[in-house]
């Protein structure tokens, strides 16, 4: 038995596949790069145990090992059916042939919107330990907070002898409020150290300079704000994480 797959969707960080045996159509496979490789296979055919370990190992032979040097490769398996696919190209003399149906949509809706939560909490938690990284690439003792600073949303904690920062990390962008809120919190926040607050995102608002400026003379704490291209440029191994 061998698995030929069809790639249909590329990017600069994912490839999607179609998987065919012989000419049947018999599962889909998504793929994320980063430090790790991240995927999900849907199979659409019952396979056994002895022949989804065979597809494996094509996909880490033929896909993942040629695409990018990795640490690990963890993926998420599950067993479907094929209810269809929607497409807004389909003309409507083809819908009138063959009408969706509500439970369709509703099924598809609840597919995607899984598939693009498990997406996001996968790149927040990589995001957070790419922080780690940067921060102890400063010179910081940094770690993962704990769920005791969960109400503050901080998600790494760097110290230096004398300093604490409490960094929240966004993989994409940041919104005003939200630095309101994380700022107004750490600020009533107790701690012997120097206390200074960080963000680091792909985004930051138009106007986050005199925010900055704003909210540290406010609050009399440091406030600091990191772009990705800032951590790229500290640790280039991360280019496709962000």
């Amino acid at each position: 038995m061998k698995i030929k797959f069809n790639r249909c969707v590329r990017t600069a960080s994912s490839e999607s596949y179609i998987l065919f045996l012989e000419s049947e159509n018999v599962g889909s496979l998504d793929l994320h790069f980063s430090d790790c490789v991240y995927g999900t296979v849907v199979f659409t055919k019952i396979f056994n145990s002895s022949e989804q370990k065979k597809i494996f190992e094509q996909i880490e032979n033929e896909i993942v090992d040629s695409v990018v040097p990795r640490e690990d490769f963890i993926f998420n398996v599950y067993q479907s059916e094929d209810i269809g696919m929607y497409a807004d190209t389909i003309s409507e003399e083809d819908r009138a042939y063959e009408p969706a149906k509500v439970k369709d949509f509703e099924d598809i809706s609840k597919l995607v919107k899984s598939a693009i939560g498990k997406k996001r909490n996968i790149q927040g938690k990589l995001t957070e330990h790419i922080a780690v990284d940067f921060f102890n690439s400063l010179g910081y003792n940094a770690v993962r907070a704990g769920s005791y600073y969960d109400h503050m949303k901080i998600d790494v904690i760097a110290e230096s002898e004398n300093e604490l920062i409490l960094v929240q990390v966004k993989s994409g962008s940041i919104s005003i409020k939200k630095i309101e809120e994380a700022v107004k919190s750490i600020s009533e926040f107790n701690h012997s150290k120097e206390k200074t607050v960080a963000f680091l995102a792909s985004e930051f608002p138009v106007r986050s300079e005199q925010l900055r400026k704003e909210l540290s003379s406010r609050y009399g704490m440091s406030i600091q704000f990191y772009h990705s291209y800032q951590v790229l440029k500290s640790l280039p191994e991360y280019k496709n994480s962000f």
